[in-house]
């Protein structure tokens, strides 16, 4: 059978990072991608704290990305990895389409999917009343009121987005807004955007649409109606790591668990960026993980 000696599970700004110095190494290794080149940085309507660039969209950071690796001639295989094992120092990457490969090590870069609120009908209106992405599916609430869920730079940043577009933007967090306080304070830029903290969603009023929502305040638990006709949640991240369940290298909310090598306690398995267990999620630290994993990797 035919062994790579790496495997990189991932192509958000981690798994492509790795990827380049992984090339530059002339490591032999694979490159997979369940869904798009960029992950999560492709939703993001501006980012303004990532080196070389005063200000860029997501998508088009998405695209450098993708340019960086076309360049260095890296291809992208578009697959999902459903299960990883290992047996006498090889691991076996079972996949949804293209069948079984070998490699002599992993780098995991899997990233984070959204956090859901939880409530009993909200699957049921999952792209249809509720998202997860402004930039994705603003312009079908053009005109019309929206409540985004969440306190952090994400929700204010896709708030501002939303803005220029819908009649009226609420911002809905249970605590005070956590956002860095450039972005706190450029809200009141915007007469159509009105912060309210101390609540959350108690109940989705919907029939065979989003309706409104009816909240609860986080200390008095008084309750209240606001009408909106489209929800979008930044309510956090999580990691898609169920199907790694197996090996014992996850911690007790789904992250990995890596040393300072980023090695989980499976040798020869790594872990990079937001899927991993760490305080600072950004992009810059998501391609500092790669840097200095490819350098143990390639030891």
């Amino acid at each position: 059978m035919d062994v790579l000696d790496l495997v990189i599970v991932g192509a958000g700004p981690a798994g492509i990072t790795a990827a380049i110095y992984a090339k530059r190494a002339n490591i032999n290794f694979a490159l997979y991608e369940k869904s798009f080149v960029g992950g999560n940085v492709v939703n993001a309507f501006e980012i303004e704290n990532y080196p070389g660039y005063a200000k860029i969209n997501g998508a088009d950071l998405a695209m450098q990305f993708n340019s960086n690796l076309t360049e260095l001639n890296i291809d992208v295989n578009y697959d999902e990895i459903t299960k990883i094992s290992k047996e006498n120092d090889i691991f076996s990457l079972e996949t949804a389409y293209s069948g079984t490969l070998h490699a002599k090590k992993v780098l995991l870069a899997l990233g984070t999917k959204s956090k859901k609120l939880g409530l009993p009908n909200e699957d049921q209106f999952m792209g249809r009343g509720i998202s997860t992405c402004a930039t994705c599916d603003g312009n079908f609430y053009k005109g019309k009121d929206v409540l985004v869920v969440g306190g952090g730079n994400s929700a204010v940043s896709e708030a501002f987005y939303l803005a220029k577009i819908c009649n009226k933007v609420f911002i809905m967090t249970r605590h005070e807004l956590k956002a860095d306080k450039k972005e706190i304070e450029k809200i009141k830029s915007f007469e159509n955007i009105e912060v309210i903290e101390f609540k959350s969603i108690k109940e989705l009023k919907a029939d065979k649409k989003i309706e409104g929502v009816t909240l609860i305040d986080t200390n008095t638990k008084e309750l209240s109606d606001l009408k909106v006709d489209g929800i979008f949640l930044y309510v956090g991240q999580v990691p898609p790591t169920e199907f790694l369940k197996d090996l014992n290298i996850l911690n007790k909310n789904g992250f990995i668990e890596v040393n300072e090598r980023f090695e989980t306690k499976v040798n020869g398995l790594f872990a990079i960026g937001d899927c991993i267990s760490k305080n600072v999620r950004q992009i810059v630290t998501a391609v500092g993980d790669a840097a200095t994993a490819i350098h143990y990797i390639d030891e």
